[in-house]
């Protein structure tokens, strides 16, 4: 299956305490290379999340976010300081020995000063953590695959375009090829006589284009050409990630593009070899994006 590298997913999971929004953002990239951004004491959940995104997905560059909201009806509790506070209290006593101050204390006056009330907030369970990061996670990495399997079609689509115009060219340089030989023959015919007659002619020029037919004979290099084009469109369908094995396969047609472009003596077929290039040049930057 054609798939995209490029994509993105988001997942909610709300519980008692908070509520987990978890964000995907993926690239191109040649491996699976993988950003997270989770608390620190949240790394077991960090390495599960870790876990889900490298059994769904294959290549990519992924940036993973988590935002947490807490809710206003979380339980949460006022702890008093109370060495701290009563340490306030005796400077207060011996202030008042030398300045004249209230006897008695307001609670705005108290909450003001420095650490005398923490707030603490009930403890999160590391159980339930992990299964919020669990959904949100398992939530976004599924619109993120919907994503790029969206945009795999479009390049399926094009991938398939690009193979049938290719398909043209290599047609064309079949059937301008052998043209060449017989171009070559007329020439050297002409030359030859100049200086030769007889049947020493005929044997000179049955050789000269034996030997140049076989220099630019460039039928296995279209044979395999011809297969790799077959190969491509077989692994166009495969269910799997595909794209290491596409670029792979991009590297041997171009090889033999360039082979058959160094071997033509047809300027019909130098046109072609030239289209099918820029056709290759366009698959190969599709590729790159087929995770």
């Amino acid at each position: 299956m054609v798939r995209s590298m490029t994509g993105f997913g988001r997942g909610v999971t709300t519980t008692n305490s908070f509520q987990l929004t978890v964000e995907i953002r993926a690239v191109n990239h040649r491996f699976l290379e993988m950003n997270t951004k989770f608390p620190k004491e949240w790394m077991e959940s960090e390495v599960i999340a870790k876990k889900m995104l490298s059994d769904a997905l294959s290549r990519g560059k992924i940036d993973v976010i988590i935002f947490l909201k807490e809710l206003h009806d979380a339980e949460q509790t006022i702890r008093i300081n109370w060495p701290l506070l009563n340490a306030f209290i005796q400077a207060k006593q011996e202030l008042e020995q030398s300045v004249k101050m209230e006897e008695k204390w307001t609670m705005q006056e108290i909450s003001s000063l420095e650490q005398v009330l923490q707030v603490e907030k009930i403890e999160l369970l590391q159980e339930e953590i992990v299964e919020a990061v669990k959904s949100a996670m398992s939530e976004a990495i599924s619109n993120l695959v919907s994503m790029r399997e969206r945009e795999g079609k479009e390049l399926h689509h094009v991938m398939l375009q690009y193979k049938f115009e290719l398909e043209q060219q290599i047609e064309q340089i079949r059937k301008e090829a052998p043209q060449a030989v017989a171009k070559y023959r007329e020439r050297l015919l002409g030359r030859l006589l100049e200086i030769s007659s007889g049947q020493a002619l005929e044997d000179r020029l049955v050789a000269e284009v034996a030997i140049f037919a076989e220099r630019i004979d460039i039928t296995e290099e279209l044979d395999r050409l011809e297969s790799h084009v077959s190969q491509l469109t077989e692994t166009l369908e495969e269910t799997t990630a595909i794209g290491r094995k596409l670029d792979f396969i991009m590297q041997e047609m171009n090889r033999e593009i360039n082979t058959i472009g160094s071997k033509n003596q047809s300027a019909t077929c130098s046109i072609a070899v030239v289209q099918a290039k820029a056709i290759l040049e366009k698959m190969r930057e599709q590729v790159q994006n087929i995770e």
